[in-house]
């Protein structure tokens, strides 16, 4: 980034660009402006010309020739400077008054340039016009017109170089600090590449699209941070609880390698092959939850209705619940009640399956569980409670991680993955899971929201 050409950066190109736009659309407003200008200017000349006409023609009207001919002397200050030219002729063409003799010009108004053998030297807008057979012409210098026009010209020119020097200047001081952050953001993005996942985008105070771009890469970097950190814990998980077991698993096949006791033999292999039950059990719980986060089941979601699943469960697990010394009930608003979400039927029975066994396993014998489905103004509720001893309010979130178990629970059967594919499977349907207490027991309420 450093080593990258300014004139290359998107910033200088915009403002070139903008620049370019705004100047050709000004030099336009400019022409424009400068033709209306010249066109007044012109116009007031004119006028100008007609009320010298008009002056000397009301003289000649009030006092015949005589008068046209001393308004003509009274104007004596601006024929000394040739700002006016004045030529009164008789009929027969002859000269009578005015500061010169201006011959060949045609009647109405017309525009005379200087020449070698003229007394004037400036360029003058002329009107001629017979007055009762008398020729009389009167001219106006426009130079001063000209020079307007030229000051306006020169004006419009200095207001687009000062529009030019300015848009570039802006432009580069743009270009310079969008370089200077997209610097910054490099600098960022190559810590995390470097696997400074801690790393994040700075932010200014601007609240501009690259600070909007730049809050949502830090959002993706605090996930993938998050995601890392969990893989990362789930490997430690991982290899601190199946150590014991592949330690025992080692221990129990080299006793039986040892083992000259046919009968020994075989009971030490049937304890390694539960053994390696357990520890493939634990990997494929890992698989499914991985599944599950990952989104890959979300194709086979359809319509499903909570009280007609939760009901087909307690049909099924009604019976061995009782033989396992507990009671299920089944608390639902009844089961054809109309409590439709979009979800996959298989994962949620999974999860109620998961609920009623961990219920099982951790209440004592006579325990009542009960699984049920409540509903609310817009969402429904899959609710399992028992009054077993329940979980401490401090240790209730913390059961959702992978291979987390309680201390009283240690001794009990498990892989410790049966609450976090809950989890998993209640996320990946955008429902949220709470555990409360039941005075005894527990009670773990997931929230659905409706199917519209």
């Amino acid at each position: 980034m450093a080593d990258a050409s300014i004139a290359r950066s998107t910033s200088i190109r915009l403002a070139a660009f903008y620049i370019s736009l705004f100047l050709l659309s000004f030099l336009g407003a400019n022409f424009v402006a400068y033709n209306m200008v010249a066109s007044y200017l012109y116009e007031r000349l004119d006028s100008n010309v007609m009320e010298r006409f008009r002056e000397i023609s009301s003289a000649y009207k009030g006092n015949g020739v005589d008068g046209a001919a001393a308004m003509i002397r009274s104007h004596g200050p601006a024929i000394r400077g040739q700002e006016t030219l004045y030529t009164l002729k008789d009929p027969n063409g002859d000269f009578l008054a005015g500061n010169i003799d201006i011959s060949a010009v045609p009647p109405g108004f017309s525009t005379r340039s200087p020449t070698s053998h003229d007394a004037a030297l400036n360029n003058y807008r002329l009107y001629r016009k017979n007055l009762d057979g008398y020729d009389l012409t009167v001219g106006v210098s426009y130079d001063d017109t000209n020079r307007l026009r030229g000051i306006a010209l020169v004006s419009f020119g200095w207001g687009t170089a000062i529009v030019l020097a300015g848009g570039l200047g802006a432009g580069a001081v743009l270009a310079f600090r969008t370089r200077r952050r997209i610097a910054g953001l490099s600098g960022a993005m190559k810590a995390v590449g470097a696997g400074e996942l801690a790393a994040r985008l700075p932010i200014s105070l601007r609240g501009d699209d690259i600070d909007m771009l730049a809050t949502e890469v830090n959002v993706a970097l605090a996930q993938l941070q998050a995601s890392v950190a969990a893989m990362t814990q789930v490997t430690t998980d991982i290899a601190h609880d199946l150590k014991t077991p592949v330690g025992r698993l080692f221990l129990t096949l080299e006793a039986a390698s040892e083992s000259k006791d046919q009968t020994a033999t075989r009971s030490l292999i049937e304890k390694a092959m539960g053994e390696v039950s357990h520890i493939a059990g634990t990997f494929e719980g890992l698989l499914r939850i991985s599944q599950i986060e990952s989104g890959a089941r979300r194709s086979r979601f359809a319509k499903v209705n909570l009280s007609e699943l939760v009901a087909e469960i307690y049909d099924i697990y009604s019976h061995i619940v009782e033989d396992a010394e507990r009671s299920l009930v089944l608390s639902s608003d009844g089961r054809n009640t109309a409590s439709f979400i979009c979800g996959d039927a298989d994962l949620l029975k999974q999860m109620c399956v998961n609920l009623i066994v961990n219920a099982m396993r951790h209440t004592q014998r006579e325990a009542r569980i009960a699984i049920g489905v409540t509903t609310q103004a817009n969402r429904y509720s899959i609710v399992v409670s028992d009054n077993g001893p329940g979980i401490p309010a401090e240790e209730r979130q913390k059961v959702f991680k992978r291979f987390y178990r309680l201390e009283k629970s240690r001794t009990t059967e498990g892989t410790g993955l049966g609450l976090s594919l809950v989890k998993a499977i209640s996320d990946m349907h955008g429902a949220t899971i709470s555990l409360d207490d039941n005075s005894p027991g527990l009670i773990v309420r997931t929230e659905f929201p409706r199917t519209r």
